[in-house]
């Protein structure tokens, strides 16, 4: 065994005792990570210093709001994904204490096939297949593991899994875990898929996977197109609601309803870490297929049961979601104000059709911003570099909800122009 700076190097030898090969420890990468964990930006110290500053930024439990408070500090939060302000609402707090005061915060104990199915798991997933005007629905102890879950157990080698370029990483990471095989389309391209569809032979199943909103772009799926396919080509469709469940659509029931072809997406998926305001995730569709997942997905069958505390508040979080028709529209009031301000302040966003919105940029000018608001203006965003964009962009996403006041967004947005004015000057840069 010979030890290097980087880990450890094995020494293997054949059966006659001759020495072969080295084999490098797998854990090098993450030596290497340590050398130089930035090196996704461009490279300089400077820029390696302002994102080890920006992504290791601790945030306090309480951030769910439109203000919270860091190190007695108040700091307004654009980088939430509470649309709706469930998570922090009086009858979602009640009912979780009420839970947690008589039974604890860890039960039911068990995989829920084992001993963790309990009644009140039962009756989330009804009402959550009336939600989504299905048959059946099944709930998961993460939006993750329903995601990756799901596709690991319909699919197998035989089949197809088409998958937009943009989907949400829990999705393709189920997709390689299902064995079947994976083509990707051009994000929201329509006319790519159906190349795609037209060129690949299969005896088994094709499945098309994609995102209600896409939650980097912000942009909805053109699900239209993909149902207009789906009856020409007979594939099945998924559809991941994350970001669309109590956001889109009559009562919030997501991007299918939104467009009104909810009964010809197969199966759509959710998570409840968004507008619900908890932890979790689901899949709703036809009683064979929800029955089938709870014997094969194996993020099901593997996992401890969703906890009562958690399974309760989300259901008091449904049921306030679904009549939250105020909140929604103060949600898209405050969306349009945000944006039509960046917009008029010459800032670029992309082609969002939602609340989510990235503020584009080039190199790594979005951390600057994300500190700079942070530090100078008390405004917490959400910054993103490359891998989870383009190498050489970057992007600010910003998230308003229905809790947010009009002040909030303006002092935002004039913030915002501000750094941007100061950093075209040079002023502000370097900020470490």
């Amino acid at each position: 065994m010979i030890s290097t700076k980087q880990g450890e190097f094995r020494e293997y030898g054949d059966s006659t005792g001759q020495r072969g090969f080295e084999v490098s420890d797998v854990f090098q990468k993450c030596y290497r990570f340590l050398e130089n964990p930035y090196a996704e930006t461009d490279g300089r110290t400077d820029d390696r210093a302002l994102a080890e500053a920006v992504y290791t930024a601790i945030s306090p439990p309480a951030n769910s709001g439109p203000w919270m408070e860091v190190d007695g500090r108040r700091i307004l939060q654009f980088g939430s994904n509470d649309y709706l302000g469930l998570a922090s609402h009086p009858a979602v707090r009640q009912r979780a204490a009420e839970v947690a005061a008589e039974y604890g915060i860890g039960l039911p104990m068990g995989s829920r096939l084992l001993t963790g199915t309990v009644a009140h798991h039962l009756e989330l997933e009804d009402k959550l297949a009336r939600f989504k005007q299905t048959q059946a629905a099944i709930v998961f102890s993460a939006g993750a593991l329903a995601m990756m879950g799901t596709l690991a157990a319909l699919c197998g080698p035989e089949d197809v899994l088409f998958i937009d370029e943009f989907a949400h990483a829990t999705l393709k990471f189920g997709a390689r875990a299902s064995a079947a095989t994976i083509r990707v389309f051009r994000h929201n391209d329509a006319n790519h898929l159906e190349t795609l569809l037209q060129r690949t032979q299969t005896r088994g199943g094709r499945v098309v996977v994609v995102d209600g909103v896409y939650s980097m772009q912000g942009d909805l799926a053109p699900l239209p197109d993909l149902v207009d396919l789906r009856r020409r080509y007979g594939f099945r469709l998924l559809v991941d609601d994350a970001h669309a469940n109590g956001v889109f659509g009559p009562q919030g029931r997501g991007t299918p309803f939104h467009f009104g072809v909810q009964d010809e997406v197969d199966l759509h998926l959710g998570t409840f870490s968004k507008a619900f305001g908890t932890i979790g995730g689901f899949v709703a569709g036809p009683y064979e297929v929800i029955t089938y997942l709870r014997y094969h997905a194996p993020t099901y069958i593997f996992t401890k049961a969703l906890p009562l505390v958690v399974t309760e508040a989300t259901s008091v979080a449904l049921e306030l979601l679904e009549k939250a028709d105020d909140r929604r529209a103060k949600l898209w009031q405050n969306t349009r104000h945000l944006q039509q301000s960046l917009r008029d302040a010459g800032f670029r966003l992309g082609e969002t059709q939602s609340p989510i919105t990235p503020v584009l940029a080039n190199g790594t000018r979005a951390l600057y911003w994300a500190y700079q608001l942070r530090e100078k203006f008390g405004i917490w965003g959400a910054p993103a570099a490359y891998p989870a964009v383009k190498m050489g962009t970057s992007l600010l996403r910003l998230v308003p909800t229905a809790l947010h006041e009009p002040q909030d967004i303006d002092y935002l947005v004039n913030s915002l122009t501000a750094i941007e004015s100061s950093l075209s000057l040079g002023s502000l840069m370097p900020v470490i």
